[in-house]
């Protein structure tokens, strides 16, 4: 706040200089003369700030102690004011120039979502534009309980949801419903094999089991019957539920060529600009990048901001063109088969899925003249029980 009051106040730097500079400051003590910031040059030369309407009585004060007085710099408002009094044209521009930041800093132009997971932002920001919540919207208009009202019956996942405008910028922080629980339907069903395999273990919750332990099992058999024979009543069709383990196996194969092309940038480079206007977009620059046959392309977004962190509808684009000829050149053997081996563990974890395990596995590798092959034979411990409703 000091600091404030002195650039208003407007302010000088000076540099003393003489045998006794301290008896300059001695005697602005006396008559009043604030100073600060007080840093010593030298045995006989000192800086230090003062008030500008001080600066005069100051000049007073150096001459009695025999000290020459140097002004280094002047600052703060009246200095200002002073220098666009004598340039009314420019004061005026000035003064335009911050009344227009004030006036589109009242209308949102960036957007943030918050809080949601499964539901896109892409998704939350369209349903907003059709209230008319969009880029360039006057922020004092925006009802906020209308639109939340209307933004809940339009999106189903939401349970809440808020619009936070803040200056230029508004914060949609939402929050999701949470997921129904699945019911199953009470069908009656038969659990049966998704695979052929040998059953190591057999976990019945529900159903008459008609596998066991060591048995070699096709895929389609039946596990677990849903018919129950009961002495009191006869014959009762469940939901069969249960979970089968068995030793099952893999045959998978992955092949990637040993000569491969690859990006050598040739140094040349094309920008295009494009200025962004509140949503118009005007090019400012246009250049032969359309001339190379192959090239990145590389985006760039700079937004206009106010000093206080607001953003404004003024954005420059830039477009970097990098073009690239393409070679073709020879793989390694060891890591490419790494690469393959990689994947193929992948593939096979994805396979088994959470509750399997793998047990054994193998790689085998082929080569060719342009390719590399490899193999890979693994056996493995996996979930095999699925449910089927009786047919």
């Amino acid at each position: 706040m000091l600091g404030v009051i002195n650039y208003l106040r407007g302010q000088v730097e000076v540099e003393i200089e003489g045998a006794f500079p301290e008896r300059f400051f001695n005697l602005c003590s006396q008559r009043g003369v604030a100073f600060w910031d007080l840093k010593r040059l030298d045995d006989a030369r000192l800086r230090a700030r003062m008030h500008l309407f001080g600066y005069r009585r100051a000049q007073e004060c150096a001459g009695q102690a025999l000290c020459t007085l140097t002004l280094i710099r002047r600052r703060g408002a009246p200095v200002l004011w002073r220098y666009f009094k004598k340039r009314s044209a420019l004061l005026v521009g000035a003064l335009a120039g911050v009344a227009a930041l004030l006036f589109l800093s009242r209308f949102v132009w960036e957007f943030e979502v918050l809080g949601n997971r499964a539901v896109e932002s892409d998704a939350i920001l369209r349903h907003l534009a059709e209230l008319g919540v969009k880029p360039g919207v006057y922020g004092p208009s925006v009802d906020i309980e209308t639109v939340k009202n209307e933004m809940l019956l339009r999106v189903g996942e939401l349970s809440w949801l808020t619009v936070n405008i803040r200056g230029s910028r508004a914060v949609v922080e939402v929050r999701e419903r949470a997921p129904k629980p699945e019911v199953r339907p009470d069908v009656p069903c038969n659990v049966v094999a998704a695979r052929d395999g040998v059953v190591t273990r057999v976990e019945t919750l529900a159903g008459a089991p008609q596998v066991a332990p060591g048995q070699t099992v096709t895929r389609g058999q039946l596990l677990v019957s849903g018919v129950v024979d009961s002495q009191r009543v006869g014959a009762r069709f469940l939901r069969a539920q249960a979970r089968v383990f068995a030793r099952v196996w893999y045959d998978m194969t992955a092949v990637t060529p040993l000569q491969t092309a690859e990006k050598h940038y040739t140094g040349r480079v094309a920008k295009r600009r494009t200025l962004v206007v509140a949503g118009y977009r005007t090019k400012i620059s246009v250049l032969g990048f359309k001339f190379f046959k192959k090239y990145d392309k590389v985006i760039k977004t700079s937004t206009l901001r106010l000093p206080f962190g607001g953003a404004l509808p003024v954005s420059l684009v830039t477009e970097t063109f990098r073009e690239y000829t393409t070679r073709t050149v020879s793989r390694d053997r060891e890591a490419a088969a790494a690469l393959l081996r990689e994947a193929l563990k992948r593939r096979l974890a994805a396979a088994f899925g959470e509750e399997g395990a793998a047990l054994k596995a193998g790689f085998f590798e082929t080569e060719s003249t342009s390719a590399l092959r490899v193999r890979l034979l693994a056996e493995c411990e996996e979930q095999v029980a699925v449910q089927v409703p009786f047919g």
